[in-house]
């Protein structure tokens, strides 16, 4: 018989802190929406098969949102749920038709025949009112919409639930307030269960430091080194002691939630460095999880994979390790295989369950007959990733793919399901001299830290964490500090850090702003200060925004050097726009000056050549300038976004666009449009913009051609895109005005 294979699945439950202070509601409602999708059905599934074991790591927040929940909170969308569809106003039926469609389409929507219906009534049609709704409609797109994110494989346990999600239309608020009941219930069956079932021993939880902060940089800020390192704190360890704090009070708070003291940490986002492997020892930690990439930095060598994505070498991976060190470590470290992980939450959701679950089995196979050569008697292979967000892509949330996969691994004597802790006892671990730092992404911390936004919301931190020192110096009221302290613990989540400024976006990083800023000011209206001014500014606001408004008119010579910039240009607005090299999405244009004469408008960009593609020669860098000149209608842009999330800026229509296509080091002729009926936009001809492009792009519009009169407004943005496609909006919220008199 084949070496057996030991294989840890850990699926990763968290949400971050929705509300504004503890005793508001949730402005958003992913806590309560995943709670009814994504958790108890992933538990249940061991009752399937006899030999299944699971590991299941839980955010401490995620609990106490639970909790607050079933004590009673609600966020915007519940209320709505359950009031009186008469009593909705406007602004209530317009928040209704923005958000009620919010979820996966092919897998949450569309297995709903109405609520289809009403998907494509909301946005088949261009100019929609809340008026083109009933209130019937209303209270059936709210019932649709929380129904559509229940597992059915909770139907089997809640009686009658079933029979309220096959009604599909002609909801009442009776229907409504009994789906709101069914939430309640499966929100309180959810500590009690996942206790039930660690105590049959057939599941491990683990938890990750309280409020999922980037561990390693709490520990030290500038653990690795950062190609943007603007207002980044100097002192790197100002919350060094926060992350001891965070990691003891989530192994109390587990343990009083659950009746044991969890053996693992899942590091926050898999980020590790030997000052955060320390720290878990200290604490008693058992055993945490990294990412492969980590592993590999360590050991100084890549894994290569076949074509077929198997791993040539898996024994380095299949192991699991202890630092060495002077003094008695017991904290393991695992690292998890990132390609098969990957393809469960990124690619196997756009495959058949039945391809998808033997193309794993046999990937784990694979792993399994390279490691018969091994002299080590046993192997363990751990697949570690989010639990929640990736079934959202798969048909059924799952359910076929995860049974099928379970099943073939039950079924085969020579693979082993096991609890991590309960594996760890008693096995001898490979040491190793040291660890790299770094994420499961890119084996580096720059999600979080290293870009102009992100390192802002770093500052704003350490500002309010130095005015905090200053208060408790002199405040003898432990409970007072306590909570000033819950408030920074918040603020120090890694989701905070990961919407804020490039590449990602939730579509929703304004909520996420806010709730970062307001938790510092609970900080201080706490101690009674002053609030700074800044935390009242969004963060998302300030990028792309101009560092400085034109401080009077003048007439730059267009030379395209920037030589002439100080001289020229000194009285010009500017936008400063870093270049973010460590992201995919690199910024094509760095700055950005504007202002005016009495007779015509100046540009000048500043282009990171570096960033400056071609493709066969072909140049597909634009650079495009909207203006709105008038009160009449224009025409919408025709650029395509990357995602459904359009920023607030799209929604105006412009009166005049004007087109650059360049390479890094010629422009193509410019193309002048103007808006007409329809909203359709016609080609205009004119001789009298004029442009240069030389180490600067430098550009003059007369007002004339704008068709802008003396004491007229002209509003503006600039679009960076690529054949086609937006990569960047400057600025994303509201147009930069200038005024012609």
């Amino acid at each position: 018989m084949a070496k057996k294979l030991n294989i840890a699945f850990i699926w990763h439950f968290h949400q971050p802190v929705y509300q504004e202070n503890f005793d508001s509601d949730f402005l958003m409602p992913w806590t309560r929406l995943h709670a009814t999708k994504d958790y108890l059905d992933m538990l249940y599934r061991v009752d399937d098969f006899e030999n299944l074991k699971l590991n299941f790591n839980i955010s401490p927040v995620l609990l106490d949102s639970i909790e607050k929940y079933i004590n009673g909170h609600h966020d915007i969308h519940s209320r709505l749920l359950i009031s009186d569809i008469e009593t909705l106003d406007e602004q209530d039926k317009g928040f209704i038709l923005n958000n009620f469609f919010d979820a996966n389409y092919s897998n949450l929507i569309l297995k709903r025949e109405y609520y289809t219906e009403l998907y494509n009534k909301r946005f088949t049609k261009e100019n929609i009112t809340t008026d083109d709704f009933d209130n019937q409609e209303y209270s059936d797109i709210m019932a649709n919409f929380t129904l559509a994110w229940f597992d059915g494989k909770l139907f089997d346990y809640y009686p009658g639930l079933k029979e309220l999600s096959d009604k599909q239309y002609g909801y009442t608020k009776e229907d409504r307030i009994k789906i709101y009941d069914y939430t309640i219930q499966i929100l309180k069956d959810i500590i009690p269960k996942f206790k039930e079932y660690q105590e049959k021993g057939k599941i491990e939880i683990s938890a990750n430091p309280y409020y999922h902060p980037i561990l390693p940089l709490l520990l030290d800020l500038h653990e690795q080194n950062y190609s943007y390192t603007a207002n980044l704190p100097q002192d790197s360890k100002f919350m060094e002691q926060d992350a001891y704090i965070q990691t003891k009070k989530s192994l109390d708070r587990m343990e009083e939630l659950f009746g044991r003291r969890p053996k693992g940490i899942w590091l926050s986002e898999q980020c590790i460095s030997e000052k955060t492997v320390h720290l878990l020892n200290d604490l008693g930690v058992s055993w945490t999880v990294s990412d492969m990439g980590i592993l590999s930095e360590t050991l100084g060598k890549e894994y290569l994979r076949g074509f077929d994505g198997n791993l040539e070498s898996p024994f380095d991976l299949c192991v699991h390790y202890k630092l060495k060190s002077d003094k008695k470590m017991k904290t393991n470290i695992l690292f998890s295989d990132s390609f098969i992980a990957n393809l469960i939450s990124f690619g196997y959701g756009n495959y058949e369950a039945q391809i998808a679950a033997n193309d794993l089995y046999e990937k784990i196979k694979t792993v399994q007959d390279k490691l018969q050569n091994s002299p080590k008697s046993e192997h363990i292979l751990t697949i570690a990733m989010d639990g929640e967000n990736c079934w959202e892509a798969y048909e059924n949330d799952g359910d076929e793919f995860l049974s099928i996969l379970y099943g073939l691994i039950d079924s085969d004597p020579t693979l082993n399901t096991v609890l991590i802790g309960e594996y760890l006892e008693n096995k001898k671990s490979v040491k190793l001299d040291n660890i790299a730092s770094g994420s499961w992404i890119n084996r580096n911390f720059n999600l979080w830290i290293g870009e102009p936004v992100k390192n802002l919301a770093w500052m704003y931190l350490s500002k309010t964490k130095d005015d905090i020192a200053r208060f408790m110096a002199t405040s003898n009221d432990e409970e007072l500090n306590k909570k000033i302290m819950e408030e920074v613990y918040i603020a120090q989540g890694s989701d905070w850090f990961w919407w804020y400024g490039e590449p990602n976006d939730s579509g929703k990083d304004h909520i996420f702003d806010l709730l970062f800023r307001n938790h510092l000011k609970n900080a201080y209206n706490l101690m009674g200060f002053p609030l700074p001014k800044e935390l009242s500014v969004p963060l998302i606001s300030i990028i792309g925004k101009p560092v400085r408004h034109p401080r009077k008119k003048f007439t730059p010579k267009l030379t395209g050097l920037s030589s002439t910039a100080e001289e020229d240009w000194s009285d010009a607005g500017y936008i400063y726009l870093a270049d973010s090299p460590t992201f995919s999405s690199n910024k094509t244009i760095k700055g950005i000056c504007y202002g005016c004469d009495d007779e015509n408008l100046y540009f000048r960009f500043d282009i990171n050549k570096e960033n400056v593609k071609t493709y066969r020669e072909s140049i597909f860098n634009e650079l495009y300038i909207y203006f709105k000149t008038d009160d009449y209608t224009g025409a919408p842009i025709m650029l395509s976004n990357k995602t459904t999330y359009a920023p607030p800026i799209l929604n105006n229509q412009f009166n005049y666009e004007i087109k650059f296509a360049f390479g890094k080091e010629q422009i193509l002729n410019s193309r002048f449009s103007e808006s007409f009926s329809n909203f359709l936009w016609s080609l205009k001809i004119s001789k009298n913009i004029e442009y240069i492009y030389d180490e600067v792009f430098d550009l003059c519009i007369p007002f004339s051609e704008l068709n802008v009169q003396e004491g007229q407004i002209v509003e503006f943005c600039v679009i960076s895109a690529r054949n086609g496609v937006i990569d960047e909006i400057y600025p994303k919220d509201i147009m930069l005005k200038i005024v012609n008199n």
